[in-house]
């Protein structure tokens, strides 16, 4: 039997068909060879092409009504044949959720081209069920204790002086909405007057989506961190991509969820040299053989956004430390042996965790309360870090009598 390779596999198109028997509605699977759509050479699976599907998954309420509306009649009796699915499995097994919505029947439309993705979709789906449902759950019982509460509170304290609106404070309420607007007034002035700090973004087409993901949260972690300094730093976004994964991510994130109304930062298609003059750009790379050992006000610190989740013993590839020669401008590695007694594992950190550290550098330009952004577990013990002292203490005296010798 001839092994076919997998540019020759995409001419096969998978088809399924709903059709009755014996008053019952079957549906069948069947195979085809399409010539018409048969390319004359094998496709490169480049990873944007792999990452497609899921680019095209984020789905608001109102695009998956669109994408619904304008469907095939292919895609139509696919998404029959999907609901037939779907009812069959929430009526043997309980890991469906009991309503879809729209959005979810576009996503498990778009990316649920194999049983198996679709019931992992469906357990996913399950789950954010039940997250909301647990939500509404306990806004009803607070709201039961406040009601129980302020009960309690108006029979001790009396009619006339009880006032739930108030709540008997002389103090003012300030609103959250009052905190947000002086947050990003804060912000604003930053983007004109604060330090530049930059992220280069033109790793993204080197990630999987696995660290495109986890590079969007490390960089909202990163932002709320500069959100919340007395003197945040004017964060530049260089080598954007548009219409990429972490742009339509952070998108959607924006609509979705009320914590960051506005992301206030630059992004821009232009790379930092060209913004920039060269001397005063330092590249921070952990495979660079200079030291930052003090800050320069003048210096502008550029961190590369590349999240490597495969780098394991082997570690991470020094790309960062490449480019920077490349581009002929400085670069630097953070003193973590001098100021840190690593543990075991990998010597990393995650993009939010060296932010927070460049961030304490820069505010009291002290090494030590910098380095206390780095997670304890990634630290050694007390036991741990005497025997390391012991052993380094023991490998110098054997150093001295050798030069003594």
């Amino acid at each position: 039997m001839a092994k076919l390779s997998r540019g020759r596999l995409q001419n096969f198109r998978k088809q399924t068909l709903l059709h009755s028997e014996g008053g019952h509605t079957m549906m069948s699977t069947s195979y085809f060879y399409d010539s018409e759509h048969a390319p004359l050479i094998e496709k490169d699976y480049t990873l944007d092409s792999a990452d497609k599907p899921l680019l095209e998954g984020l789905f608001t309420p109102e695009t998956a009504a669109e994408y619904l509306s304008n469907l095939s009649e292919e895609e139509q009796k696919k998404l029959q044949a999907y609901k037939l699915e779907y009812e069959v499995t929430s009526s043997i097994s309980t890991q469906a959720p009991i309503e879809m919505r729209d959005e979810w029947w576009a996503q498990l439309l778009m990316t649920g081209h194999s049983s198996s993705r679709r019931k992992n979709l469906l357990r996913f789906f399950q789950k954010k069920e039940n997250a909301k449902l647990a939500r509404a759950k306990k806004k009803v019982e607070n709201e039961k204790k406040m009601e129980i509460h302020d009960a309690e509170k108006k029979i001790m304290m009396g009619d006339l002086l009880y006032n739930p609106i108030k709540r008997n404070t002389i103090h003012l309420k300030i609103l959250r909405q009052t905190m947000v607007h002086q947050t990003d007034s804060k912000l604003a002035q930053s983007m004109i007057f604060g330090r530049p700090f930059v992220v280069d973004m033109s790793y993204e087409p080197y990630m999987g989506i696995k660290e495109k993901n986890s590079c969007v949260d490390q960089l909202l972690n990163g932002y709320g961190a500069n959100r919340s300094r007395n003197e945040p730093s004017d964060l530049i976004f260089t080598n954007w991509i548009h219409d990429s994964f972490i742009f339509k991510k952070l998108n959607f994130i924006q609509k979705e969820r009320s914590a960051y109304p506005t992301l206030m930062m630059k992004c821009t298609e232009q790379n930092y040299v060209d913004l920039f003059p060269k001397e005063r750009l330092v590249y921070l790379s952990p495979h660079s053989p200079f030291e930052l050992t003090h800050d320069d006000p003048d210096n502008i610190y550029i961190m590369g956004g590349y999240v490597d989740l495969g780098g394991g013993k082997q570690g991470q590839k020094p790309v960062s430390y490449a480019k920077a020669k490349q581009e002929k401008i400085r670069s630097c590695r953070l003193p973590l042996d001098k100021y840190c007694v690593w543990g075991t594992g990998v010597k990393s950190l995650t993009l939010n965790q060296v932010m927070n550290i460049m961030y304490e550098f820069i505010d009291t330009k002290d090494w030590s309360r910098a380095f206390e952004h780095v997670p304890r577990r990634k630290l050694q013990r007390d036991a741990d870090l005497r025997e390391h002292l012991y052993k380094k203490q023991q490998k110098m005296n054997r150093v001295n009598r050798r030069q003594f010798l």
